[in-house]
């Protein structure tokens, strides 16, 4: 039989999948795009991740041993990170992995997430694999700026968002959090690792109409943790009453854009994406 010359092969792109719907936005993306998907799922479940994906495994996180044998099997030179973790947990999970993450865990002790992240990416390229920037394939889901949905914000709600994004943007160059919640100049919370849903839930239960403001960290790398929105965000804020959503255009992911734009219609919700300075390249 004859062989098929390397260069004659779809490329091979991998996926390093958390839980969440943006890995599988991501993937259906890599899919169309003609690409071989090579998917290891090391948080969360997913029926589609593995339909979709031409190679898939799901593997605990501390398994990179068996991570980077897969990719190397399948001539991998390129992924995407995508999809949440328990950032609590992950220490101990890779403390009780195989060797190639205890020596990480030991060797990056700043654990906050983009210092993490790019260390990870480091040690990738060292091996020949390029973590890409996550919009690589989903360019058509980052807005520019302008509404996305719902009614104009009142001059009151557009004081609480420039004043929101001040506070987050401050928030996430520290690696807390990317979402304030607030009304009338008031803070109400401060997302931290329990994730956006979790901290609309507990600000707006103070007051109805409030604020959201999510945002990017201001040198965010764009090939992991971009602030990601869809209708489940809207659906949290319609739980509690809240009035707006702000997010910066050009650094944001709105996943399943026209059934976001739907419910927060019918829920009365602004969702606007504000004027953001242009992410930077990947380092």
């Amino acid at each position: 039989m004859v062989g098929t010359d390397r260069a004659e092969r779809p490329r091979a792109v991998g996926l390093l999948a958390g839980e969440g719907r943006l890995p599988e936005v991501l993937a259906e993306a890599v899919h169309r795009a003609g690409a071989t998907l090579v998917c290891v799922q090391m948080a969360g479940s997913s029926a589609l991740l593995e339909s979709t994906a031409d190679v898939f495994a799901r593997m605990a996180p501390g398994e990179w041993e068996r991570l980077f044998a897969v990719w190397k099997a399948h001539d991998v030179r390129e992924v995407l990170l995508a999809g949440r973790f328990n950032r609590a947990a992950l220490p101990a999970a890779l403390a009780g992995g195989g060797e190639a993450a205890r020596a990480f865990l030991a060797e990056h002790t700043d654990r906050r997430d983009q210092h993490f992240l790019q260390g990870f990416a480091a040690m990738l390229a060292g091996m020949g694999i390029a973590v890409i920037d996550q919009r690589t394939y989903a360019r058509d889901l980052v807005p520019g700026p302008g509404r996305l949905a719902g009614p104009p914000l009142s001059s009151d709600e557009e004081r609480d968002v420039a004043l929101g994004l001040g506070v987050a943007r401050k928030l996430a160059e520290l690696e807390v959090g990317q979402t304030v919640i607030l009304k009338g100049g008031v803070m109400l919370a401060v997302e931290a690792a329990e994730g956006t849903d979790a901290a609309i839930l507990r600000g707006g239960a103070m007051a109805p109409g409030v604020v959201v403001v999510k945002v990017s960290r201001p040198r965010q790398d764009p090939r992991f943790d971009l602030p990601t929105i869809g209708p489940e965000t809207v659906e949290a804020m319609a739980d509690v009453g809240a009035r707006a959503l702000a997010v910066e255009a050009g650094r944001t992911i709105v996943l399943a854009g026209e059934t976001l734009a739907a419910a927060a219609a019918w829920a009365g919700i602004t969702v606007t994406a504000v004027e953001a300075s242009p992410l930077p390249g990947v380092p």
